[in-house]
């Protein structure tokens, strides 16, 4: 996404939503409790991603300059999961609702964390790890 991509007004939380989402965190705030909303700019490190995602999307909220502030897309969630990079000339596939892929990449393992795990398994899985003046083979 570039500085100019336009993003669905759809993703924008309702003045309902987002009124709702400030009293419970101003509740539960002056209850000393650490429940709210987390809203990100462009420079902002996300909170995790969730597959609860899909109820109102609070963990991640992208501040708008003049609107209330919006949901990550499903785009986004996959590349924030590493599924997906900016520019790739094959992006990942999301065929199904919204509410289904926000549940399945909160419930994902970041792509790139569960690539280097299986490259440092590999050897274990194929049995050629070596363990000391012995090589253990497939058995």
């Amino acid at each position: 996404m570039g500085s100019r991509a336009r993003v669905n007004r759809k993703y924008t939380l309702s003045d309902k939503l987002w009124t709702y989402l400030q009293n419970y965190a101003a509740k539960h705030k002056a209850a000393g409790n650490g429940f709210g909303f987390g809203l990100c700019t462009k420079d902002s490190v996300a909170r995790t991603l969730s597959a609860r995602y899909y109820k109102d999307g609070s963990e991640i909220l992208i501040a708008q300059r003049g609107r209330n502030p919006r949901r990550l897309t499903p785009r986004e969630c996959a590349r924030l999961m590493g599924f997906d990079r900016p520019g790739s000339n094959k992006p990942w596939i999301i065929p199904v609702s919204d509410a289904q892929a926000y549940r399945q990449f909160g419930n994902a393992v970041a792509a790139p964390v569960a690539i280097s795990i299986a490259k440092a398994m590999a050897p274990w899985i194929t049995n050629t790890v070596a363990l000391g003046p012995r090589v253990i083979l497939s058995a």
